[in-house]
């Protein structure tokens, strides 16, 4: 290769690595920056589904996107704005994120095809267990884990004068032992003109039953019910650990004569 010819490469070569895109320091890298995006997505998603009454709080789904990813909002429409300058670099980003939402799709979608089949379709016999979230589960005072609710819609599974029960040991526990610690659990079963609900509160170490017999007399639609964890702070010194879950239908022939109401006993060992 002659001396011109060469000079010719090593400038285009130059000219090339010159042109490789530099992205500051300051702005997200792009795995970063897919995952921020996909909790953002997600809190919007979330958000939107709230009622007219709770839209309020859909900031509050959005700050948790940043605090999770341990950015500013700010950061956020700074790294944002200058990817919307390089289009090809935030097509890569979203081509990435499109390929998750897919899988994680397919697996949820599978997933929930399971449990309607092992909560509704098999659940023939007169003492079933209908629980089908985990039998465990952690709360603390965060406005993200405060809370676990279920619904359940009606079909062929229930019948009038049916006993629901639901069972489950409670652990409260806290670094701090002056933050008072409760919770509130209700149980409620929905008619067509009415609302028939059981609760209890949660103040030590137990395990709790709440029963409820479904009105021989009303058309049932569905059943729903909730479980809050209470403090008076968000400093997440404290959590509540729910295990044994269990929520249980009785046919009316196949009813203990220990469901008849809310009881507590001293919680199983964990």
């Amino acid at each position: 290769m002659r001396r011109t010819e060469l000079l010719f490469v090593l400038t285009l070569a130059l000219a090339l690595s010159g042109c490789k895109l530099r992205r500051p320091s300051d702005v997200l890298p792009p795995k970063k920056m897919e995952q921020l995006l996909y909790d953002y997505h997600l809190a919007q998603a979330i958000s939107q589904d709230l009622p007219r009454e709770e839209k309020y709080v859909t900031m509050a789904y959005i700050e948790w996107a940043y605090s999770k990813n341990g950015i500013t909002r700010e950061q956020f429409d700074y790294s944002l704005v200058w990817y919307t300058r390089y289009p090809k670099e935030l097509s890569k980003i979203y081509k990435r994120l499109s390929a998750r939402v897919d899988r994680e799709y397919k697996t949820a979608s599978m997933e929930l095809s399971r449990i309607e089949k092992k909560s509704f379709t098999i659940l023939s016999g007169d003492s079933v267990d209908l629980w089908y979230l985990g039998h465990t589960a952690l709360l603390n005072s965060s406005v993200y884990m405060n809370k676990l609710t279920y619904t359940m819609n009606w079909d062929t599974t229930f019948h009038k004068g049916d006993t629901l029960q639901l069972s489950m040991n409670s652990l409260f526990s806290s670094t701090d032992s002056g933050v008072p610690q409760h919770a509130y659990v209700a149980l409620s079963a929905y008619y067509r003109d009415s609302v028939s609900t059981v609760d209890t509160m949660l103040w030590n170490n137990s395990r709790i039953t709440l029963s409820m017999v479904l009105d021989a007399q009303k058309n049932f639609s569905s059943l729903s019910g909730s479980i809050n964890y209470l403090d008076s702070t968000d400093n997440r010194s404290g959590a509540m650990i729910l295990s044994g879950m269990e929520l249980m239908r009785y046919h009316e022939k196949a009813v203990p004569d220990t469901a008849v109401k809310a009881a507590s006993a001293p919680a199983a060992e964990l």
